[in-house]
């Protein structure tokens, strides 16, 4: 048609103003569109499984699992392979198999042939297959078990009266933690430990036997054994049973209830306990994982705390800051291990055991 022209300004405006207001409406009226999110499920540890750590085959059997699940994703385990590698009867295959369902660390799956000894390692049992390769290198929890697995075969070999042939522990599953062998010195650092805390009795050495140790478990030894608890909750448990004051200089202890009684008397107390934390935070400070300018910051506050509480007559006060500056230099180190854990648990339960709870 002639003479007829577009107006293209006219038409680009107009497509602004619609543009405008479409987001006008949008703001106004924002489209929302329904989506369903299922929350992650969160695997949680089996409290079950808590204690695997003290069971030989069970936590090596584990961990070559979760190695075999790592070279092979998707294919099953066959326990039985495991059970025959190690030497054991072919019947503890099932049973263990079992054992790991029953705690969640792993679903039973049976093949063709009913064959029931084929798993699949479960969200949980690959949690605890790692947790145990940290314990295993975890120095202050080795040592710990090392302490509450001698004295209890000690008792139990001798029968609470007799000397045992120590080393002759290598071979017990007891002498296992995590899946993995106690060396011998760690061993050796265990009796001693007991040995100097009254729990058992070396027996004097025979010159014609090098290698020949032996030890016998004393009547508190007995008693720990027979309380159910670790060796640390026992000592811990001595320790608060009573104070212990010791007077020097005394001129006359006056008991009762009496008027006008002048006293001259200087009254300690047992430290022991916090002298025996920081020897024990010296021993293991190397294995926390701390990085250098820290680890040496807590060696040096070590050295105050085992200061404080050598001298003839400890300060309290002094103790107490000590004490505290340990426990702030174990806490600021950010690598979480089984080992630091019970380290400032063991200095709690010494605190409490020196102040009271």
């Amino acid at each position: 048609m002639a003479g007829f022209e577009i107006n293209r300004r006219a038409i680009e405006k107009m497509q602004r103003d619609i543009a405008k207001e479409f987001e006008h409406a949008a703001r106004k009226h924002p489209i929302r569109v329904p989506v369903q999110v299922d929350a992650p499920e969160v695997p949680a540890t089996s409290s079950a499984a808590a204690g695997i750590e003290k069971d030989p085959h069970l936590s090596r059997l584990l961990v070559w699992l979760d190695d075999l699940a790592a070279l092979q994703p998707g294919v099953a385990g066959d326990v039985s392979t495991y059970v025959d590698s190690e030497g054991l009867p072919a019947s503890e295959a099932k049973t263990m198999a079992l054992q790991l369902e029953r705690q969640g660390l792993v679903q039973i799956s049976p093949d063709l042939s009913g064959n029931d000894t084929q798993v699949f390692l479960t969200d949980d049992g690959s949690l605890v297959a790692r947790r145990l390769r940290t314990l295993q290198t975890d120095s202050v929890a080795r040592f710990i078990h090392a302490c509450d697995a001698l004295l209890c075969w000690l008792f139990q070999t001798g029968r609470g009266r007799n000397p045992v042939e120590v080393m002759a522990f290598v071979e017990v599953p007891g002498s296992y933690f995590a899946g993995d062998s106690l060396s011998v010195d760690e061993i050796l650092g265990a009796l001693e430990h007991l040995n100097q805390r009254g729990l058992i009795r070396r027996a004097p050495e025979d010159p014609s036997a090098t290698s020949s140790i032996k030890a016998e478990v004393t009547d508190s030894g007995t008693d720990c054994v027979l309380s159910g608890g670790t060796v640390s909750d026992y000592l811990s448990r001595q320790q608060r049973a009573g104070d212990t004051y010791t007077f020097n200089n005394s001129s006359g202890i006056v008991a009762g209830s009496q008027q006008n009684v002048v006293q001259n008397n200087s009254i300690g107390f047992d430290a022991s306990a916090l002298a025996e934390f920081a020897a024990l935070v010296r021993q293991f400070a190397p294995a926390l994982g701390a990085p250098p300018e820290q680890q040496d910051a807590l060696i040096q506050d070590v050295e105050v705390l085992e200061e404080a509480t050598s001298v003839e007559q400890p300060e309290p006060g002094r103790i107490r800051a000590a004490y505290l500056r340990v426990q702030e230099a174990l806490s600021a180190i950010t690598i979480t291990t089984a080992g630091l854990t019970m380290l400032a648990q063991q200095g709690q339960t010494a605190y409490q055991a020196v102040f009271g709870g």
